[in-house]
């Protein structure tokens, strides 16, 4: 019993699903309104479970994978913090009236009121002073480093951090066509060929290639599985065939016993003697009747006393002859 107990718990733990119950016992003693979630189990699901098999095993194939995509997400990182450092801070700015003489204090302060940036339909306008660029209205110029970055300050290429994060976005396709747009506005139409790129390269053939993987790994885990599946199949049926292969025998050598404890009688007619007896019978009569016939001979001159003798012997070998033939044709 103790043996049999230590393997059911050693086969329990071995399983994880096993484990999600266990946190809720601690905390339904101290919280009674939870005691309802002692009786929910975690699904063990062929399918879940090949799944999560898939992902657990696609991270040890992926390192490669991983190793590339960061490598060029940093390439891209790096080229985007060269080339868009602070444009994406360029806004347009209202010119000051001619007659004012400002300091550069004045100067600074005026081109960081917010005020005195140009709005469309509540938000700045990214302006820049390259060709293709969006270029500033008459009464309003185009400065770099005004005020913070678009989307509060999150969308920006002018540290590295900041860089990755935004060819991250841009490899993944989130809400990437923003980004498009700005630099387009702050540095020119030429600069699409960098966003091409980035979206063929990174979005197109690293995610893809990731998963790739991912699917190669839930293919391979669901090949293993089926194999497992057949294996244990075909097990218990060898099981199920041994157990009714004994059930028959041990059915056979009880009946055997009860038939040589209880023997049943005949039931068919007596048979008649053999072939045997009756050759043997016909042999017997066949000497009694060559000694009847030596007896005659030798008594043939005493008539009066044999004549009744033989009479009566050769009635009575009649009789016996009828008689035996009467039980060989029985």
């Amino acid at each position: 019993m103790t043996k049999t107990n230590y393997l059911a718990k050693k086969i329990f733990k071995k399983k994880g699903y096993n484990l999600f119950p266990s946190p809720i016992f601690p905390v339904t003693l101290h919280y009674p309104d939870f005691s309802g979630i002692r009786k929910s189990e975690f699904p063990e699901h062929s399918g879940l479970k090949t799944i999560v098999g898939a992902v657990i095993e696609s991270v040890k194939n992926l390192k490669d994978v991983i190793i590339l995509t960061l490598f060029s997400l940093s390439v891209f990182a790096l080229l985007g913090l060269q080339i868009y450092m602070g444009i994406l801070s360029q806004k347009c700015v209202y010119i000051p009236p001619p007659d004012a003489n400002f300091s550069d204090w004045e100067w600074r302060n005026w081109t960081y009121t917010e005020t005195n940036w140009v709005k469309e339909k509540e938000n700045y306008i990214l302006c820049g002073n390259s060709s293709g660029a969006r270029q500033c209205k008459n009464n309003s110029v185009c400065l770099q480093g005004v005020g913070p970055n678009p989307n509060y300050g999150y969308t920006t290429f002018d540290s590295f951090p900041w860089a990755l994060l935004s060819a991250f976005r841009l490899m993944t396709q989130d809400f990437w066509e923003s980004l498009y747009q700005m630099v387009l506005k702050t540095a020119g139409p030429w600069h699409m060929c960098f966003f091409v790129v980035i979206i063929f390269l990174g979005s197109f053939y690293l995610v893809n290639l990731i998963l790739a993987i991912v699917a190669m790994s839930y293919d391979e885990l669901q090949k293993k599985a089926e194999l497992e599946e057949e294996a244990i199949a075909a097990e218990e049926a060898a099981l199920q065939a041994a157990a009714d292969a004994a059930a028959t025998a041990e059915a056979n050598r009880l009946a055997e016993q009860e038939a040589a404890m209880n023997p049943s009688p005949p039931n068919g007619p007596v048979k008649s003697p053999s072939g045997s007896s009756c050759r043997s019978y016909e042999l017997f009569v066949g000497q009694e009747k060559t000694m009847d016939e030596r007896d005659m001979k030798e008594r043939a001159s005493i008539k009066s006393e044999t004549g009744e003798s033989s009479e009566s012997r050769s009635h009575m070998n009649g009789k016996v002859r009828k008689v035996g033939e009467k039980l060989c044709y029985m």
